[in-house]
C-alpha cells in the first residue's frame, strides 16, 4: 500500500480516518490536506492538522444549519466529529492536559447534533454502572410505516482507544439500513467515561456487559413500540473489544451469536514480548527511567504505554505494563474463559496487522465445544482492501458485508434476491 508517513503508526490512523469516508466520517481530500500539515512522530502537529479541518467542518455545519440544509449539516457534523477524535488521538497521555476532554466533548456534541439529523431513530440512554451512568445509543433500524417485525440487537462494544461515536461507522452505520438495532455505549476507560469521570478499564468486561444488557431490556420491555428482538442478541467488537465481546459472551446467556473481530487472546503477551527480560529485576523507579529515556526514541510505543497507563488509572508505564497481564482469556489457575461460550462466534484475522501477534487461531482453536463452519466460523481476509489490517479499517464494506451476511444466518433473517 502507498504510504504517506514512514511510520506504521501514524500510517494506520490515517487509514483509520480516511477508510470512515463511506459512512460520512471523513472527506478524502481534507484529510490529504490534515496529513500535509503532519511531522514524523509529532502528536502536537497532528493535533493540530486535524483540528484545523474538524473547525472547517464545524463552520460548514453551522452555515448548513442557517440555511436549512439538514444533508448538509448532517455530513459536516459527522466529519467534525470524527475529525476531532482523530485530533486528540496522538497526543501522548497526561491526564493533566485540558486537550483530551476538550476535544473528545466536541467529537461528542457534534455526533449527538448529527443524530438529530439522520433519517432513522436514535435514542440517548445512560447505562447504570456501579456508582455512575455510562452513556449510550441506540441506533434503530430503518422501517416501513406498518412495519412492526421484531429487529435483532447488536450490542457493539468499544475496545482500548476508541470512542463509542467512532463505533457508529463501524456497525451501526450499516445495521439500521439492514434492520438490525444497534446499542453502543462507552465504558470504564473509554471515551468520555475516561476523561471526563476518571473511570477505568477493567479486565472483566462481562460486568460491564451484563450492566448494559439489563438496562436495553428493561428500556425495550417498557418501549414495545421499539419492535426490539431480546432473543436476537449480538455482541460484536474489534480488536480489544473483541476481547470484551468473548468475555460478555461467556458470562451472559443473553447473548445468541459473538462476533470477535481481530482480537486477542492474552493482551500481556505483547507487552512480555516487547519487555526485556531484566526489567522484572528492577525497581519501579528504576525501571521507569530507564522506560523514559528509552521511549524518547521510539514514539509509538510511548504512546502505547502512557496511554495503557491513562485508561487503567496507573501512574507509572512500569505499573500499565503489569496490569495489562490481567487482560488475558486464560487466566492463570482458572478454567479458560473460551470454554463458558455457547452462542455461535464469528472470528475474524487481521494478517497485515501492526498491533499485536496475531491470536485468531488461539481464539478459534480455544472454542473447543463450537462446531467448526457451523457454531464457529473463521474468516481470514486476503489484502488490506479487504479486510487484513486491524479491525478492518479502510475495508468497511467488506466488513458490513461478512458481518451482517453471519449474522442473518445465525437468526435466520431472510431477504431474497433483488
Amino acid at each position: 500500500m502507498r504510504r504517506l508517513f514512514s511510520s506504521d503508526f501514524f500510517n494506520f490512523e490515517f487509514t483509520r480516518v480516511l477508510g470512515t469516508a463511506p459512512t460520512l466520517g471523513a472527506d478524502i481530500a481534507e484529510c490529504f490536506e490534515a496529513a500535509s500539515k503532519i511531522r514524523q512522530d509529532d502528536g502536537d502537529s497532528w493535533y493540530q492538522a486535524w483540528s484545523e479541518v474538524a473547525d472547517i467542518a464545524e463552520g460548514q455545519a453551522r452555515s448548513a444549519l442557517g440555511s436549512g440544509d439538514k444533508t448538509g449539516a448532517l455530513w459536516a457534523l459527522l466529519r467534525a466529529s470524527n475529525y476531532r477524535r482523530t485530533s486528540e488521538f496522538m497526543l501522548i497521555r497526561n491526564p493533566d492536559d485540558t486537550r483530551h476532554l476538550a476535544a473528545i466533548s466536541k467529537a461528542v456534541g457534534n455526533f449527538k447534533q448529527a443524530c438529530q439529523l439522520l433519517d432513522t431513530p436514535v435514542v440517548p440512554l445512560e447505562i447504570p454502572y456501579e456508582n455512575a451512568a455510562l452513556p449510550a445509543y441506540l441506533f434503530l433500524p430503518k422501517r416501513d410505516q406498518n412495519d412492526r417485525s421484531l429487529a435483532p440487537i447488536i450490542l457493539n462494544t468499544g475496545g482500548f482507544d476508541s470512542i463509542q461515536e467512532e463505533l457508529y461507522h463501524f456497525t451501526a452505520s450499516g445495521a439500521r439500513l439492514r434492520g438490525y438495532a444497534t446499542l453502543t455505549f462507552e465504558g470504564p476507560g473509554q471515551g468520555i467515561v475516561l476523561r471526563r469521570d476518571k473511570l477505568h478499564l477493567r479486565p472483566d468486561w462481562e460486568v460491564v456487559i451484563s450492566a448494559v444488557l439489563d438496562e436495553i431490556f428493561r428500556q425495550a420491555e417498557n418501549h414495545p413500540d421499539w419492535n426490539l428482538d431480546l432473543t436476537k442478541v449480538a455482541i460484536v467488537g474489534n480488536s480489544m473489544g473483541a476481547y470484551f465481546a468473548l468475555r460478555g459472551a461467556a458470562f451472559d446467556t443473553r447473548i445468541k451469536a459473538c462476533v470477535a473481530s481481530d482480537g486477542f487472546y492474552d493482551f500481556g503477551i505483547s507487552g512480555r514480548e516487547r519487555t526485556p527480560f531484566f526489567m522484572r529485576y528492577l525497581s519501579d523507579g528504576v525501571a521507569n527511567a530507564i522506560l523514559g529515556f528509552v521511549l524518547r526514541f521510539d514514539f509509538r510505543t510511548r504512546w502505547e504505554l502512557s496511554h495503557g497507563a491513562y485508561t487503567l488509572g496507573v501512574t507509572s508505564l512500569s505499573a500499565a505494563l503489569r496490569k495489562i497481564q490481567e487482560f488475558t482469556l486464560e487466566p492463570p489457575g482458572k478454567t479458560p474463559i473460551l470454554s463458558k461460550v455457547s452462542c455461535p462466534v464469528l472470528v475474524t484475522s487481521a494478517k497485515d496487522s501492526i498491533y499485536l501477534p496475531v491470536q485468531t487461531s488461539l481464539i478459534y482453536e480455544g472454542l473447543t465445544q463450537l462446531v467448526s463452519t457451523k457454531d464457529k466460523v473463521l474468516w481470514e481476509p486476503i489484502g488490506i482492501g479487504r479486510g487484513s489490517m486491524q479491525a478492518k479499517v479502510g475495508a468497511f464494506s467488506h466488513l458490513h458485508s461478512a458481518l451482517f451476511n453471519w449474522l442473518d444466518g445465525v437468526f435466520g433473517v431472510e431477504r431474497g434476491s433483488i
